[in-house]
């Protein structure tokens, strides 16, 4: 073992030692603790409509007229709604919305330890610089937010954060407990969020390259490449197999359905095909989610990295520079749907700009490092303001919850929960989740009773003969996009016997009996 791996070594062990992680895990509590406590108070815990389905996806696991594993569906990755299991069996944490914010807040704390590691390791231990970067991601009041609500970006942020720290230990010290658990944490990101597959990819692209510089025997080579292929690889072939399993088709995630792009994506976005546009589209989301300041320094501290850490261990963390580069491909491609008031004149996905936080932050607590002793305290200091400062503005992901494509509450579906809350008096419903999901979830009706497109083999003879197959309540969504319920049954004849109880501009509800 050369000097300069014993010392990484020792750093490491500093790093285990060091007490200001367990500080840090405490404060961000502290945080997490308080914004969900502010969040729910504003009544914006399910504020986007996909935490509703994420709430349910979950719950229908436990609770559904076709109960157990399948009900985790094919397009969504499972790991989120499985840890939601313990806690969304209880309903008033599932309707708050908590049951899939505990997720979220565990991961936020998980994401602040690991960034607080990454940057530790990079500075030689330099603590100051270490929490400046921590404070870049935690005191960001968008992730702050996304932390309070049952969305996955945050556990991806965790197993993200996780999978760097311990693929750059591993490049530090060559230990092989490391490479195996950056396996195990991009294994864990692989089941929650797609990009996370490029996250793999590019983990092990650094590791072949890592092996090719320093020059590794083959027994070593293949010890390290297959291992970790072998591991993180590993849910890749388990949800391509699982879509085979429940679906029939093992890509169904992304070609079935209700994965289609096309269910998302305006053809005639201004960015789909237009290459500068989808740059600005997100170039424009990075910087309200992070607030022009943190944006130039960041860029400043990746400079610095490039300029003056000329090592290998960076490696790991300079790969999250493609994750930008990635969204905004799909973006271009109409693969994934991004709009912002500057091109589109709405608002839609912006949050997937957030992802650029985590960059932010390494960068610039490796920024803080370079800096003379004395101006390092007061960086950190001025950090957390910069951090904070983008909330002067308005929190861009709370805006997008109220004004966004993507809110959960619009008129309609609020009127027509509304009306089930005080009017359904039990029996079985019929209603396409998908694009609906929040009608039900606000109306607290309990999903047993629900009869929806995953309720396997219920679903078609229910939606062919409601009343032969016991339903009791039928609500359709019509308007410019009409679900299958509206197409299915909209002035047929099989709605005779049902009464017409309730209608708005969006919806219709039918009652029998």
């Amino acid at each position: 073992m050369t000097l300069a791996t014993r010392t990484r070594v020792r750093s490491l062990h500093r790093i285990a030692a060091d007490h200001t992680e367990w500080w840090i895990a405490a404060a961000t509590a502290v945080i997490s603790i308080v914004a969900l406590i502010y969040v729910h108070h504003r009544g914006n815990i399910v504020g986007y409509g996909d935490a509703a389905s994420h709430l349910q996806i979950a719950r229908r696991v436990l609770d559904s007229p076709t109960s157990g594993f399948a009900q985790l569906g094919s397009v969504w990755l499972p790991l989120q709604h499985l840890l939601m299991l313990p806690f969304v069996w209880y309903s008033p944490l599932f309707y708050s919305g908590i049951a899939g914010s505990v997720v979220s807040m565990a991961s936020y704390i998980l994401a602040c330890v690991y960034l607080y590691r990454i940057v530790h390791g990079l500075t030689n231990g330099n603590r100051v610089a270490a929490v400046a970067g921590v404070l870049v991601f935690a005191l960001n009041p968008n992730i702050v937010y996304m932390q309070s609500v049952p969305m996955a970006e945050l556990l991806f942020f965790a197993t993200t954060a996780a999978t760097l720290f311990y693929l750059q230990a591993w490049i530090q010290t060559e230990r092989k407990a490391y490479l195996f658990a950056a396996a195990f944490a991009c294994a864990f990101g692989v089941l929650t969020r797609y990009e996370s597959w490029l996250m793999t990819m590019l983990g092990f692209t650094v590791i072949v390259l890592i092996v090719a510089l320093k020059r590794y025997d083959r027994t070593k080579t293949e010890g390290s490449v297959l291992g970790f292929i072998f591991i993180a690889w590993a849910p890749v072939i388990g949800w391509l197999g699982w879509n085979w399993l429940i679906m029939g088709h093992p890509m169904y995630f992304q070609m079935g359905e209700y994965a289609m792009s096309a269910l998302w994506v305006d053809p005639n976005d201004p960015s789909v095909g237009d290459l500068l546009t989808a740059v600005k589209t997100y170039w424009y989301a990075v910087v309200h989610n992070l607030g022009l300041p943190i944006v130039v320094a960041m860029l400043v501290g990746l400079g610095a990295i490039l300029a003056r850490r000329r090592r290998l261990d960076s490696l790991p963390v300079l790969s999250l520079a493609a994750l930008p580069v990635f969204f905004t491909w799909a973006v271009y491609s109409g693969t994934r749907p991004m709009n912002v008031t500057e091109t589109s004149g709405y608002l839609y996905n912006l949050r997937f700009g957030l992802v650029v936080a985590l960059l932010a932050a390494v960068a610039i607590g490796y920024l803080v490092s370079t800096l003379p002793s004395p101006a390092r305290l007061p960086s950190a200091v001025a950090t957390a303001v910069l951090a904070v400062a983008v909330a002067t503005g308005g929190v861009i992901t709370v805006a997008e919850t109220q004004t966004g494509v993507a809110r959960a509450v619009t008129d309609g579906r609020s009127e027509v929960s509304a009306f089930l809350r005080e009017h359904y008096d039990g029996g079985l419903i019929l209603q396409e989740s998908f694009d609906n999901e929040t009608v039900l979830f606000h109306a607290k009706i309990p999903l047993r009773n629900h009869i929806y497109e995953g309720s396997y083999r219920l679903w078609e003879p229910a939606l062919a003969f409601p009343a032969a197959n016991h339903i009791k309540w039928i609500v359709m969504r019509g308007g410019r996009k009409p679900d299958k319920v509206h197409q299915a049954l909209s002035g047929s004849e099989r709605l005779e016997g049902y009464r017409l109880v309730y209608r708005n501009d969006e919806y219709f509800v039918y009652s029998r009996g």
